[in-house]
């Protein structure tokens, strides 16, 4: 399995500030950026595996809803 590109598990710069020093949001970002690579792994593939997509897919959606969460939670503070 390739490593994430090390640009994408820094958060975007303008919520940095905000939510960059949150080591919470960090961890998750860092696990949604490397979850992001399991999808695209599988799909490489010549006969993927549904239950093992769903299963990368469903853990990739669970991630960025956390994600969005402390993004609203933040806006709100």
């Amino acid at each position: 399995m390739k490593t994430p590109n090390s640009s994408l598990l820094t958060p975007p710069s303008r919520q940095r500030d905000t939510l960059g020093t949150q080591a919470e949001f960090h961890q998750t970002w860092q696990a949604l950026m490397r979850q992001f690579e399991t999808p695209l792994s599988i799909a490489h593939r010549g006969n993927p595996n549904r239950t093992e997509t769903l299963e990368a897919v469903s853990i990739a959606k669970h991630l960025l809803a956390k994600v969005g969460d402390q993004f609203d939670k933040s806006v709100q503070e």
